[in-house]
């Protein structure tokens, strides 16, 4: 494979660079905990670092919250509907002191039926590595979790579900967390946490105190709580998700292997076909804008 392009998927808490092929192939990828918190203030130094053996004659395209309003620099939102065409046409430009021009890719923002704005910053290419028809629903769970329905190429409409924050702040910073000891995987647990939250996620502030007084009363052993609490919080997500945004005919879950594979677990117990995307499916979302883009031209 000959290298095409530099890939940066440039995050929070982490960065990951890819050299990539023009059809999105991967020959070679360098992670690092450089992720805008860490590197703020030195975003040059950690994006030099990070290519130095790599060819400096390269084009290089981010995507991520390092095109964020805390980032390098800002690439401002596109709203949806928006396909690779929208994307391509609003991308970033900017020039390191050394002189490598850098391509953001803007992140994609979407008002519900309420008028409420959402926004998503590094999944919109995820989800385009990922696709390979003209339609799709995709599940990106994480700290935030998203929810991303594609029709006729475009994006058309998300949502964002603080699944995994919430969890950690339950479990850390509230009562719930008293009778808790070391975590567990316990499935039984999950399943259970699952079943209800999806059976009712209007009552979801009251199902979770169900976590304190299942462990009061035996019902659910110390080290298994935090595996309710889980599945509560998932199942009740994966309701309200299908209620507002539609259900789908199958869900493509793209994210870390093991938190993905919860989340298939969890669409397993609610009844909603899902299956794991494809790997690497940043480096592929980042060929496919920078091909749109005219980069290889």
């Amino acid at each position: 494979m000959t290298p095409a392009f530099i890939g940066l998927d440039w995050g929070t808490t982490a960065l990951r660079a890819y050299l990539v092929a023009r059809d999105g192939r991967v020959c070679a990828v360098q992670p690092s905990m450089d992720g805008i918190i860490a590197a703020a203030g030195r975003f040059e130094n950690a994006f030099d670092m990070i290519v130095k053996d790599w060819p400096s004659d390269l084009p290089v395209i981010a995507a991520g919250m390092i095109g964020s309003r805390q980032g390098w620099i800002e690439a401002p939102y596109c709203p949806c509907p928006a396909g690779l065409v929208e994307i391509a046409g609003a991308l970033a430009h900017l020039t390191t002191s050394k002189g490598r021009k850098i391509l953001f890719v803007p992140g994609l923002s979407y008002s519900d039926k309420a008028g409420v704005p959402d926004v998503i910053r590094g999944e919109e290419t995820q989800v385009f590595g990922a696709l390979y028809s003209d339609k799709g629903a995709f599940l990106l769970p994480g700290t935030h979790s998203k929810w991303v329905w594609v029709e006729g190429g475009r994006i058309v409409r998300f949502a964002t579900f603080m699944t995994g924050e919430t969890y950690a702040a339950l479990k850390d910073h509230t009562i719930l967390g008293r009778l808790m000891t070391k975590e567990s995987d316990d499935a039984d647990a999950f399943r259970s946490g699952v079943t209800r939250g999806f059976a009712a996620p209007e009552l979801l502030l009251h199902t979770i105190f169900g976590t304190r007084t299942l462990g009061l009363f035996g019902t659910i052993a110390p080290t298994a709580l935090p595996s309710y609490l889980s599945g509560v919080l998932i199942g009740s997500e994966i309701a309200a998700a299908m209620r507002h945004l539609g259900r789908a005919e199958e869900l493509k879950i793209i994210g870390s292997h093991v938190l993905g594979l919860r989340y298939l677990e969890a669409c397993r117990i609610c009844g909603v076909a899902a299956d794991i995307g494809a790997v690497e499916a940043a480096a592929k979302g980042l060929a496919r804008i920078a091909d749109k883009a005219g980069l290889f031209a």
